[in-house]
């Protein structure tokens, strides 16, 4: 992902959202529901055959937690359901939506690009897409929602480059009138009026109990990612919370998920701490890891663990060059995002809540050894952008 909105989750009518009235005239959400077209909002329950049935029809539904919060990454109940778009019969205004992410430098947000566009056409909305170019860009995604506005979208989606930095501009735009989703990275504020989050605390658990549950003593060095992402602090809090005592870290090396960064992180990781045998962080550090490791002699000494899913780590899971990832099964929270935007802008109730997450599990391959070598269980759909998809940035 490259954090990330990963990190913001995951859009106006004068008639409908006005100014900061918009969360008060906002209909009560839905009940959540234990089952849906085929789909438990047990996740064990569902076999890899219906999820991928349901994922990829068009009236689409998918297993996700209902977060009880009105920030991103507190402590409020996590409730399991089934989410269900709007259907397209009524759907009745033509509505224009502007969504910034971070960048496009890696899969994670070319799968989510992907998603957009699918469910812009879905729902017949006009979507433009603008990517900032990295975390640093703080100014030029700033610059990116004032154009937003200024072209008359209905409703923005903000992946933000920074929790606290986007935070001013979005509480001017909600309270202006426009509806704002909050995707993927976190916002750090209450002024938006969805969110469809990648759960990081949910991830880092998840992380944390396996590493807990393979029996060796962990000496890990951990690269998360860009500094100032709120969620990424969040995550290793609760990955220490599950690992306990099983698991030493011996530093946190911050950088962007570019993969020429990662590289140059990964190689300092190998100077400077010799005694470590993990190195937990991105896909894309994950994957920078694999020829450093090998040229050092360290391939079967230093195993790595990312919290997110992307193909080109998914092929070295595979092939026992890499050990265990996340699979966060967030892909399509884009389209919930879209969903959550037309909801709102049409002035339906939302599916559950207004704050959405998905489920998680880990994923690893051979490397971890017979016992947790479950690689072939994983939705592609869910974790992996379409095979030879190329982002697009305008959908009319």
């Amino acid at each position: 992902m490259t954090i990330p909105k990963v990190l913001a989750s995951l859009c106006c009518t004068a008639v409908l959202v006005i100014a900061s009235t918009a969360s008060a005239e906002q209909p009560a959400p839905t009940p959540v529901v234990n089952e849906a077209n085929g789909i438990f909002s047990d996740p064990g329950k569902n076999s890899a055959e219906a999820l991928k049935k349901a994922v990829t029809s068009e009236n689409w539904a998918v297993p996700v937690v209902v977060v009880d919060c009105d920030l991103p990454g507190c402590d409020g109940a996590r409730t399991p359901s089934v989410y269900t778009p709007l259907p397209v019969s009524e759907i009745k205004g033509k509505w224009n939506i502007c969504a910034v992410i971070p960048h496009l430098k890696d899969p994670y947000w070319v799968g989510q690009n992907a998603n957009f566009v699918a469910e812009a056409k879905r729902n017949g909305v006009s979507l433009q897409i603008y990517e900032a170019g990295g975390y640093t860009e703080i100014s030029k995604q700033i610059n990116q929602l004032n154009n937003c506005v200024a072209a008359g979208a209905d409703a923005v989606i903000v992946s933000a480059v920074s929790s606290d930095s986007l935070a001013p501009i979005v509480e001017r735009i909600n309270n202006e009138g426009t509806v704002v989703i909050d995707l993927v990275n976190s916002l750090n504020t209450p002024a938006v009026t969805g969110r469809a989050l990648f759960d990081h605390c949910t991830i880092g658990n998840f992380m944390g109990k396996h590493l807990k549950e393979s029996g060796e003593a962990v000496k890990a060095v951990w690269l998360p990612g860009p500094s100032g992402m709120a969620l990424l602090e969040k995550l290793m809090s609760c990955f220490s919370d599950s690992a306990g005592d099983k698991v030493e870290i011996l530093t946190k090396l911050y950088g962007d998920t570019g993969k020429d960064a990662q590289l140059a992180l990964v190689e300092n990781a190998i100077n400077a701490y010799p005694e470590m045998n993990y190195i937990l962080g991105s896909a894309v550090t994950a994957e920078a890891a694999v020829s450093p490791l090998a040229q050092n002699g360290l391939s079967d000494n230093v195993k790595t663990a990312s919290y997110y899913m992307t193909p080109g780590l998914y092929d070295q899971l595979k092939a026992g060059k890499a050990t265990c990832a996340s699979a966060g099964n967030e892909m399509i929270l884009s389209r919930i995002a879209i969903d959550m935007a037309v909801r709102a802008l049409e002035g339906k109730p939302f599916n559950g809540g207004k704050y959405v997450s998905m489920t998680a599990n880990v994923i690893c391959g051979p490397a971890a050894g017979e016992k947790f070598n479950n690689v072939d269980t994983m939705s592609k759909e869910l974790n992996l952008p379409p095979e030879g998809f190329s982002p697009v940035f305008s959908v009319n």
